[in-house]
């Protein structure tokens, strides 16, 4: 429900600004904004959050502010919400080594329990992400790749950029001092009518059909607690459970669950393996696993398959990939397995799959069939068409640049890393010394992609 901007706002208001940014009280955005203020407590201490990933809220009172009529966003304008939250700092390697900090929110009411919230736009949830683009001097690979995977007909999480003030001193008014920068604010992904929209998996749910969904897994680092994990037996992988939480899957559950895991790996590693009928087919979603294979390999993702990797089973339903998750190291924006070059196979590089092994069985075994590698080429041809092709590539970017371009400014006055090696950037970054060269960069490096998959999967289709 939109309100007018609460009292605190208008008192934090002040005049102190860096470089030559303008007044506050004159500042007017072309992304919306979005106040945080954590009375006093400094959410990036480290005393906040450990390696265990054990995050401490921090109670925040939360402003969001939408554009107004004449399409900008101002401090004093009226505010969309403006209520309590929690926040914290989100992340394993970034959290330790950018200086700007990406957040976990929750939007809570009085009392500070959860609250299903509108935010921006974005449909009723609690759970939410503030991803602040370090290393990406773009700003925009993840919401790129997000909106590409949604384009195939597929969820991801809806994203909105923003620029983010965050007050966490006590005294004074708020002032350019706590600008952040630019952010995308993001659905955080988890089992949801509006998210991933699969059956709620309860506690009597001990018996098919209902035993059978919903799963919510995640492929990602490995940790030394192992009954965080849900095992297979032939390829060794390690899913994390997401959804049930693994503190809420009965005995029942887990057993189905890894039993179901296990019969399909069988099917998948045997002798009729790619038969339409026997083989993997009759387990999976197909086309949910040749549009992730696109998605990552368009972006040639460091992470792909192995790391921030998702996949669902709906009650009654196939085993389904998706959706895609974290592209800070995509696009040409990664100095190690080879991810710069816009020729050759992410998963065909020297080093793959480093990080995780076991998580790649799946995808080997898959790719050794002549049939889905068909599928992939074809599914390919078509999007070329329409949906992924060099002018709606192009468009995606350079409408987005536009809508950052004064944001941007602000942000890279606040984070001064254009020209600057920023972990895990490509070895020419140092060379880009403004944001309009980072995104004609990101614009060349898309479409000479494209172009070396287009000449490449032309010889898969069998």
């Amino acid at each position: 429900m939109s309100r007018p901007i609460t009292a605190f706002l208008v008192l934090l208001l002040g005049a102190c600004q860096p470089g030559d940014f303008p007044d506050l009280d004159s500042f007017a955005s072309d992304l919306p904004l979005v106040v945080m203020d954590t009375h006093g407590v400094k959410v990036d201490r480290d005393r906040l959050w450990d390696e265990d990933d054990k995050r401490e809220w921090a109670p925040v009172d939360a402003t969001f502010i939408p554009l107004d009529d004449d399409g900008l966003a101002r401090l004093a304008g009226p505010s969309e919400y403006a209520g309590r939250g929690g926040l914290h700092i989100r992340g394993s390697s970034s959290a330790e080594e950018y200086r700007k900090k990406s957040y976990t929110f929750e939007t809570w009411d009085d009392m500070n329990q959860d609250q299903d919230v509108s935010l921006l736009g974005l449909p009723e949830e609690e759970d939410w992400v503030l991803h602040g683009p370090q290393s990406d001097k773009s700003l925009m690979r993840n919401a790129l790749a997000y909106e590409w995977h949604r384009r195939l007909g597929r969820y991801s999480a809806r994203t909105t950029f923003v620029e983010l003030f965050v007050k966490d001193h006590s005294l004074g008014a708020l002032d350019w001092n706590d600008y952040r920068g630019v952010y995308t604010f993001m659905e955080k992904i988890k089992r949801d009518d509006n998210r991933v929209d699969i059956a709620k998996l309860l506690p009597e749910h001990e018996r098919e059909p209902e035993i059978s969904g919903g799963y919510l897994l995640r492929v990602d680092w490995l940790g030394d607690d192992e009954s965080r994990f849900i095992d297979t037996d032939r390829c060794g992988c390690q899913f994390q459970l997401e959804s049930p939480e693994i503190d809420e899957i009965t005995g029942a559950q887990r057993v189905w669950l890894e039993a179901h895991l296990d019969d399909f790996e069988a099917v998948l590693l045997g002798d009729d393996f790619a038969d339409p009928t026997r083989g993997y087919a009759a387990w999976i979603d197909v086309g949910s696993f040749v549009d992730y294979l696109l998605i990552q390999e368009l972006a040639r993702n460091v992470d792909a398959y192995v790391l921030s990797t998702w996949l669902y089973k709906d009650r009654d339903g196939l085993l389904s990939m998706g959706p895609v998750w974290d592209f800070n190291g995509s696009l040409g924006n990664a100095d190690y397995f080879e991810a710069w070059d816009v020729q050759g196979w992410h998963y065909e590089n020297p080093e793959f799959p480093g990080d995780n092994p076991w998580a790649w069985c799946w995808w080997e075994r898959l790719l050794q069939d002549p049939g889905f590698r068909a599928a992939v080429a074809q599914r390919w041809a078509g999007l070329r068409g329409d949906e992924l092709s060099d002018t709606s590539l192009g468009s995606d970017i350079d409408g987005w640049e536009l809508q950052l371009e004064g944001a941007a400014h602000r942000n890279f006055e606040r984070w001064d890393v254009l020209g600057e090696y920023v972990w895990p950037n490509d070895e020419r970054s140092e060379d880009r010394q403004s944001y309009a060269e980072e995104v004609a960069y990101l614009r060349q490096w898309v479409r000479a992609r494209a172009a070396w998959m287009d000449d490449e999967l032309a010889g898969w289709e069998g």
